[in-house]
């Protein structure tokens, strides 16, 4: 059964063992899919997991103060904001709140596309809450005072981009900088959702990459052995049918490619000019 094509490759599932074809070369991945729980993240599994997580828990808020079993879900939209837009309509079929967090500076979509602003706001409309995804690489001066400084900024042109109050913020690839030494719970009136009192409150678990970071997360949602959790999910690395991590990002790289192209086409149209290829 195909589950998979781009200009690249044609990714092929039978039985547990993958053919990823590229040009005459046949690349065979048999361990990888059980290895790194390919099938986990679809679209569908996703699904499992929110109605597996409703049976134990509650799903809060950063800065809840609740003391029953609960989770905090939040997303980190690195990559690809029509992905962010599908997960947010699942979780608003099983009645489950989550923050998304989104770049100012991505290479893989722009905040300030028409159509990649509208989608936020349709993840809005669902009843989920926005912070800021930001990406500390960027700057040179990593003193504190520059921080906050470049919180601010950012964070003033998300709000005044979304009209919406932004209270809460993200460190983009917080273990590659110096991103987990910062532990104050607040800064540029944001919460950190690294600081340490919130992580020393709730148990972590990741997507990042594309595979289980610490634990799977069906395991530890059936085995209910961990009070708080926080969960992050990067919306990318979820599917409709499974794939590996290096084949997802490619899908959304040819989606991107393809309305790019689609809406120079769409201009010239619209204006009554020659399309010459």
């Amino acid at each position: 059964m195909k589950i998979s094509s781009s200009k690249s490759y044609n990714l092929i599932i039978n039985d547990n063992l993958i053919i990823m074809r590229s040009n005459k070369k046949n690349h065979l991945v048999t361990n990888k899919f059980k290895k790194y729980h390919f099938d986990d993240f679809t679209e569908s599994h996703y699904n499992l997991l929110l109605k597996t997580a409703n049976k134990n828990y509650k799903f809060k808020n950063f800065g809840t103060k609740s003391k029953d079993p609960h989770i905090i879900l939040r997303h980190d939209v690195d990559i690809s904001v029509h992905r962010a837009l599908a997960l947010a309509k699942i979780e608003k079929k099983n009645k489950i709140h989550s923050t998304y967090f989104f770049r100012l500076r991505s290479e893989f979509y722009n905040i300030f596309e028409k159509s990649i602003l509208s989608k936020i706001h349709d993840i809005i409309k669902l009843g989920h809450s926005v912070g800021l995804h930001f990406d500390l690489s960027f700057y040179e001066n990593k003193s504190k005072k520059n921080l906050i400084k470049n919180l601010n900024w950012e964070k003033k042109v998300l709000s005044e981009l979304l009209d919406e109050e932004i209270s809460i913020f993200s460190f983009h690839n917080p273990d590659t900088k110096h991103a987990l030494s910062i532990s104050d719970y607040r800064l540029s009136e944001m919460i950190n959702v690294y600081s340490k009192r919130i992580r020393n409150s709730y148990y972590y678990i990741s997507d990042s990459n594309g595979y289980w970071r610490y634990s799977r997360l069906f395991d530890l949602l059936k085995n209910n052995n961990e009070k708080n959790i926080q969960i992050l999910i990067h919306p990318e690395w979820w599917q409709k049918t499974a794939m590996s991590p290096r084949m997802r990002v490619v899908r959304c790289v040819d989606e991107r490619s393809k309305h790019t192209l689609d809406t120079y086409d769409s201009i010239l149209k619209a204006s009554k000019r020659k399309n010459i290829k």
